[in-house]
């Protein structure tokens, strides 16, 4: 009897019980297997970014640097959403394998980047693929608070916070996209300059608890 009263418990509960064979508590191999995966296609493709520099010269330079820049700021938000996970899922690890396929054409971009930084072709694609990977990241937080798939709830109100962070630099990344098509220079001009008064400004407000957290 006292079973059967469990499932039925379970049955109507928002989130599934914790013997679910499609949940992955972080002290699985399961889980750790997707973590190992991540790091490893982050680590392979920053060290790929090399075979950008075709030539010693500053635009090339300058597209390493930017493009360094930029996935390492990636990689610090999926670590900061995954140091938080209590367990993953299918669907987190589907927005984990999308933005890990993200990731891994980084380099292609940053190489037409580096041959023509003036040219619409070669600026296109890089911001692009960045905003693309900041909507990825915001989409794999979306899900984790929608689960309640933390370690420690998240509470509605520092959530919003974080999401106004997070989009604030999608939304620079966008204006910088938007931008680049009429003026390419401007546009990684505005990225640059964008991304830094984020950091320095946006990143910085909000509750303490929020800073905390992620």
């Amino acid at each position: 009897m006292g079973a059967t009263d469990e499932r039925a418990r379970s049955e109507h509960t928002s989130t599934p019980p914790t013997t679910s064979p499609h949940r992955y508590p972080r002290d699985t191999l399961e889980f750790g297997r997707v973590i190992n995966l991540a790091d490893a296609v982050f680590a392979i493709a920053l060290t790929l970014l090399v075979l950008s520099i075709e030539r010693v010269e500053a635009g090339a330079l300058v597209a390493f640097a930017l493009a360094f820049l930029l996935v390492a700021n990636v990689w610090w938000q999926h670590h900061r959403i995954v140091a938080r996970l209590a367990w993953l899922e299918p669907g987190l690890i589907v927005i984990n394998l999308v933005l890990l396929a993200g990731v891994a054409l980084v380099p292609f971009p940053t190489s037409l980047l580096s041959s023509d930084p003036t040219a619409s072709d070669a600026v296109l694609p890089f911001v692009a693929l960045f905003a693309a990977l900041s909507a990825v990241s915001i989409a794999f937080l979306a899900r984790g608070q929608r689960l309640q798939a933390w370690q420690h709830p998240l509470p509605a109100r520092l959530f919003r916070w974080v999401m106004v962070d997070w989009g604030t630099n999608l939304a620079v990344l966008l204006a910088s996209l938007v931008t680049a098509v009429w003026a390419p220079l401007v546009g990684l001009g505005l990225l640059v300059a964008g991304s830094a008064v984020h950091a320095l400004v946006v990143g910085r407000i909000g509750p303490d608890e929020r800073r905390a957290w992620f």
